[in-house]
This record gives C-alpha cells, sequence and structure tokens, in this order.
C-alpha cells in the first residue's frame, strides 16, 4: 500500500476526549477501547474487518471495531471514551453540524454513536465529587488510586459514593483516573518534563507503560506524537 508511512502530530487530551491532528500514517487493523470520530477536508477512507470500505469527510467509528484508516496528509481525529455518560462538548458539536457522518460499524453496530450523540451535556458537578476529583489527583503520583481513599471527604457509603460519582463525572471510577494519568502526564511533557518524569508524575510504572496505555487506548504510538504545551 503506498501513501504517508507514519503518524505525525498533536494529541491533545481532556478528561474523556481526546483530539489528535495531523497526518495519518495507519495501513495495520487494530481496534482501541475508545470510538473515534474521524474529519478531514478532503474525504478518507476506512477498511473495516470484512473488507468493507467507507469513505467521507467525517467518518464515526465504534468502540472495538476492527479498522485500517488509510493515510491522509491532514485530519482530526476525536477519541471519546465509550462509557461516559453525557454528551459531546460545544467543539465536538461544532464538528458535528451540518457535515454528513458515515458509521463505521463494529459488531455491536452503530449503538455507541447514535445513542451518546442523543445525550445532554453534564450539568454543574455535586461539591462531595469536586472534592473527590482534587483529592484524586493529589494521590494518583503515588500510585494507585482507591475507590475508599478518594470518597473519604463524601460521607457517603463506600457503595453510594461508587454510584454517586458514576453519575455526576459520566463514567466508572477507575475510567476516570486513567483519564486523569493521561492528562497529568501530557500537562508534564508540555511543561517541558521528560516522558519518564511525566510517566511517573501521574502514576505510571515507567514511560513503557505510559506509552503502551497511549497504543491502547488510540492507536497511536507515543513516539509519533509531539506534545502541546
Amino acid at each position: 500500500m503506498t501513501g504517508l508511512a507514519h503518524w505525525k502530530g498533536r494529541l491533545r487530551i481532556g478528561d474523556f476526549l481526546a483530539c489528535w491532528s495531523g497526518s495519518v500514517g495507519d495501513t495495520i487493523p487494530h481496534r482501541h477501547f475508545a470510538a473515534q470520530a474521524v474529519f478531514s477536508d478532503d474525504p478518507v477512507e476506512v477498511i473495516d474487518s470484512q473488507g468493507r470500505r467507507y469513505k467521507g469527510r467525517c467518518l464515526l467509528i465504534e468502540p472495538e471495531a476492527v479498522h485500517c484508516l488509510l493515510p491522509a496528509s491532514e485530519a482530526e481525529l476525536w477519541y471519546v471514551e465509550p462509557t461516559i455518560q453525557f454528551g459531546p462538548p460545544d467543539d465536538l458539536k461544532a464538528r458535528l453540524n451540518g457535515v454528513k457522518q458515515v458509521h463505521v460499524t463494529s459488531d455491536r453496530g452503530t449503538g455507541f454513536w447514535k445513542a451518546w450523540l442523543a445525550l445532554e451535556p453534564r450539568r454543574p458537578l455535586d461539591a462531595r465529587i469536586v472534592r473527590a476529583a482534587m483529592r484524586i489527583d493529589r494521590l494518583i503520583e503515588a500510585g494507585p488510586v482507591r475507590l475508599a481513599d478518594a470518597g473519604r471527604e463524601s460521607d457517603l457509603s463506600l457503595g453510594r459514593f461508587r454510584h454517586l460519582f458514576t453519575a455526576e463525572i459520566g463514567m466508572p471510577f477507575q475510567r476516570y483516573v486513567l483519564w486523569r494519568r493521561l492528562l497529568i502526564a501530557f500537562d508534564a511533557i508540555g511543561g517541558q518534563h521528560s516522558a519518564t518524569e511525566a510517566a511517573h508524575m501521574a502514576g505510571f510504572s515507567d514511560s513503557a507503560h505510559f506509552a503502551r496505555t497511549i497504543k491502547a487506548m488510540f492507536g497511536i504510538c507515543a513516539s509519533d506524537l509531539m506534545i502541546e504545551g
């Protein structure tokens, strides 16, 4: 297959989504946990596990869908945490508005994108969960973050705290902790820390663990990234 050989671009991380901007060089079928939206001024093409081809300026790829994104000189790729229980932020809504959406299905159909786009945005958080989120960030550098430690100041039972956390944050506790680790690590790299330093600051065991997490979450090699400060 001819075309670009490598990814090269920037990945911005948020609490439940990430956005890649740059060239696309993926020619190997793969899957990842995140749902993916691909935008490009020129139509881009995806091949699924059955050899079916999808082409358009807006491709919506289901979580865990095996796909091969063909090379493109410039594209914007959004990765969305598929456990999220509130709808897209305004900047992603703006990208989706008025553009023809081409759905790339998985074995489970097109359930995620249709359901997620119909959800309402997040409302202000419960003060107890705000305190818990702040505590999570203080605990992250030390390594594992336990639900009980995060909920210590909530005055709730462990079961009630777990339920409230998921309802307010929009995703399960450990998934949120993982996104926070990624955000802290990327912020550290943007602040001129090395990948190893950033990995430890975010509670990853080492830079290799950090790189494996990026690959598993987004299908992108850490070595291809330029981190925005």
